[in-house]
């Protein structure tokens, strides 16, 4: 048992270090991730490296091809877009759900994940900001109290977040903001109205992303370092 709870510790360090690296542009979209490579700079086993990219895969932030190898989910602009309408559209079911779910208590844990990600946008930490965001909108899918849509959400929403935090990290996107656009989301919980929740989720699941999305400079710079490819919007 014992050596069972080792491997799986092992496992998920290596899949946070890989995932730190993705989300703070260390491993490029589209980069290959070789397994005796990453086994031998991260001192594991093959194994292990294989069961965290499995990992990374189920999340959505590395793609296996059959003959080809695994490497960094590199999304298209239609990729981009496809999530985003998506994510909308699942994320105002699951904030609806929660508004008639959630206590004093839960608005308390909202504030305080809030918080965090303040802290983080603070210190410039990209990955902890990251990571802080996703955590703030986690809570409020699990508030719904639907595990599926949680799923859903979990597939569709990690790799964008993966996106942004690789914008921000090459100075594409201000992490200023990120605090001051989540507060709107919390009012419009606490309002309990339908309409209101709506209009504030659909804005704040696509709003960061809308630049990178029109053929204007900062899109031009993500494709200089391999993010979106050169693919028309409608390709």
């Amino acid at each position: 048992m014992t050596g069972t709870v080792k491997a799986s510790s092992r496992v998920s360090e290596v899949a946070r270090q890989l995932r730190e690296s993705i989300f703070e542009g260390k491993l490029a979209p589209g980069a290959p991730l070789r397994e005796l490579t990453l086994a031998r700079e991260l001192q594991v086993s093959q194994a292990t490296v294989r069961e965290a990219l499995q990992r990374l895969e189920h999340a959505g932030l590395v793609t296996r091809r059959r003959n080809l190898g695994t490497s960094v989910t590199r999304l298209s602009p239609k990729d981009v877009r496809e999530r985003l309408g998506l994510r909308a559209l699942l994320e105002v079911m699951a904030a609806r759900a929660a508004a008639e779910r959630m206590t004093a208590a839960d608005f308390e844990e909202l504030e305080r994940r809030l918080n965090v990600l303040g802290d983080s946008v603070e210190s410039d930490r990209y990955y902890e900001a990251a990571q802080a965001d996703l955590e703030f909108h986690r809570y409020i899918w699990q508030c719904s109290g639907n595990e599926t849509l949680c799923g859903l959400l979990e597939l569709v929403t990690v790799p964008l977040f993966a996106f942004i935090s690789i914008m921000r990290s090459h100075g594409l996107h201000k992490l200023h903001a990120v605090v001051a656009s989540h507060t709107p989301l919390i009012e419009a919980l606490r309002s309990k109205d339908a309409a209101r929740i709506s209009e504030a989720f659909q804005r704040g699941a696509t709003a960061s992303y809308e630049p990178f999305l029109q053929d204007e400079s900062p899109r031009a710079s993500a494709e200089l370092f391999g993010f979106l490819s050169t693919t028309r919007l409608d390709g």
